[in-house]
């Protein structure tokens, strides 16, 4: 009798149990909860609120597909092969849950959201990691799913968050790839891409701040500065804790030439992570102030937060060979030698992007010879020059072409500089004499400077009202192949021509 009563209980609770209704409000609570976690790096604590979001609403895709965004946002951070596996493996539980939902409700705008969503993330995941068919998949079906969201609910603008990203980021793609676009079925719309994660960051529930975050580095890339800085400190004003954020405003005050500001926030990054137990980004600040550092030519203090970034970064491949470079340089001109070589060892010769390519060669030559007396004059007229200090920059390439004797790399590369100081200067009647003298060297290595000097010669004549000398000189640039950065001299040479069209 009494085994019978205690059965029947047994029963009757877990009827209870698995019939009690859910408090979709708790859920939601829970999830904000677990969303603000994660911006402001309490990852643990992230994870916990979705575990429990799990838990409570088991049927429901949010709890899994935003633990999946705690381990993709960790493999961006750490580039750690166990966060990717995570990820992915957690991925099937989001998708098999959709796909459920969908067979119910083939209209359901918000289950399309998190299953175009989830797809669009592995395929940003399989792109990280160079799987790039598996990124055309898992991408194409993301963006079409993203897309049925939104038109079936215009008003759902969390879905704007994930389409807005990959209408703008399409846009974005290299014209001499769009035609794998037209075969997926894909079409890019800049602008379009731009409004809609404008709603998701204005109106959107759960992507609020992650459009807000895509919406503010997208507008800086397009040179619209202001609105981005406003965008981002928004969110550092929201998310005090988040050092991510600080590192981004302090690269971005350096873009500016805001450079006291910029060391600032990037201090201020280092000293919050100080306080805390897990710390994120830290390697990024000090990589941040040895820029800062180098473009001041204070190349000591360069070399020593270089050097705590290569000591804090785990994996290379999060690295650019243009950071390997300048630190080596930072090295190399403050004396340190040995810890230049090791730096630019560390350099990807397979990296696809020009200026990785176009810094692996440079840093090939620094690995063969030391620098000379010249190229660091050249190097430090550069940073006077990219903090808009061209008549310091001019003394200092006129120094180095009296040191560069009869090297013509060094000479052409000091009057490059000298070109460029006296365009900025507008001193264009100087630019066509100096580029006379450039043009007349043969350089062996710096072959890519000819192609860019006859570019900046007929700017330079387009802006004394010199039409057809500056058409000579745009047309010359087609006389040149196989140099850095071809592709887009080309295509700004192209864009020169049409404007002088538009004059004549």
């Amino acid at each position: 009798m009494r085994l019978f009563f205690f059965l029947s209980l047994t029963i009757i609770c877990t009827f209870e149990c698995r019939s009690a209704p859910i408090d979709w409000g708790k859920v939601h609570d829970i999830t904000l909860r677990g969303i603000n976690n994660l911006y402001n790096l309490e990852v643990d604590n992230a994870m916990q609120a979705f575990d429990s979001v799990g838990r409570m609403a088991p049927g429901d895709p949010r709890g899994p597909f935003f633990q999946c965004m705690v381990h993709f946002y960790l493999y961006g951070l750490v580039r750690e092969e166990s966060e990717l596996t995570a990820f992915f493996e957690k991925s099937e539980r989001v998708i098999d849950i959709c796909e459920r939902l969908l067979e119910r409700n083939g209209r359901d705008a918000t289950t399309k959201f998190y299953l175009g969503g989830i797809y669009g993330y592995r395929g940003l995941a399989y792109h990280g990691s160079r799987s790039y068919l598996k990124a055309a998949r898992d991408g194409r079906k993301g963006y079409l799913l993203l897309e049925e969201a939104v038109r079936e609910d215009p008003k759902l603008y969390d879905a704007h968050m994930g389409f807005g990203l990959f209408t703008y980021l399409i846009a974005k793609i290299p014209a001499s790839m769009r035609w794998i676009l037209s075969i997926l079925g894909f079409s890019g719309d800049l602008e379009g891409g731009l409004n809609s994660l404008r709603l998701a960051a204005h109106k959107g529930v759960y992507t609020r701040t992650e459009a807000k975050l895509f919406l503010a580095q997208f507008l800086f890339a397009e040179g619209r500065r202001d609105t981005a800085i406003q965008y981002l400190n928004e969110l550092r004003r929201e998310y005090p804790e988040n050092t991510l954020f600080l590192v981004l405003y302090a690269f971005w005050q350096h873009r500016l030439d805001n450079l006291d500001e910029a060391m600032k926030a990037a201090r201020t990054a280092i000293d919050l992570n100080n306080r805390k137990k897990v710390r994120y980004g830290e390697e990024l600040a000090y990589s941040t102030l040895g820029s800062i550092c180098f473009t001041l030519n204070d190349f000591t203090n360069s070399r020593n937060y270089y050097r705590l970034y290569m000591d804090m970064t785990r994996n290379d491949e999060r690295t650019p060979n243009y950071t390997f470079y300048r630190a080596g340089l930072a090295c190399e001109i403050a004396g340190d030698r040995e810890t230049a070589v090791a730096f630019l060892r560390r350099m990807d010769k397979d990296r696809e992007s020009e200026w990785d390519k176009h810094h692996y060669r440079l840093g090939q030559e620094l690995l063969r010879r030391p620098l000379t007396d010249a190229e660091i004059l050249i190097i430090k007229g550069g940073n006077e020059s990219s903090r808009n200090n061209p008549d310091r920059a001019m003394k200092l390439y006129e120094e180095a072409l009296q040191k560069a004797g009869t090297n013509a790399d060094t000479r052409v590369r000091a009057l490059y500089g000298i070109q460029q100081a006296q365009y900025d200067m507008k001193m264009f009647p100087e630019v066509v004499e100096t580029s006379n003298r450039l043009l007349a060297l043969k350089p062996v290595s710096e072959i890519w400077i000819i192609p860019h000097a006859w570019f900046r010669l007929g700017q330079s004549y387009a802006k004394q009202g010199m039409i057809a000398e500056a058409r000579r000189a745009f047309e010359m640039i087609d006389q040149y192949d196989d140099y850095d950065f071809q592709n887009r001299l080309e295509s700004r040479a192209e864009q020169e021509m049409k404007k002088l069209d538009a004059v004549q």
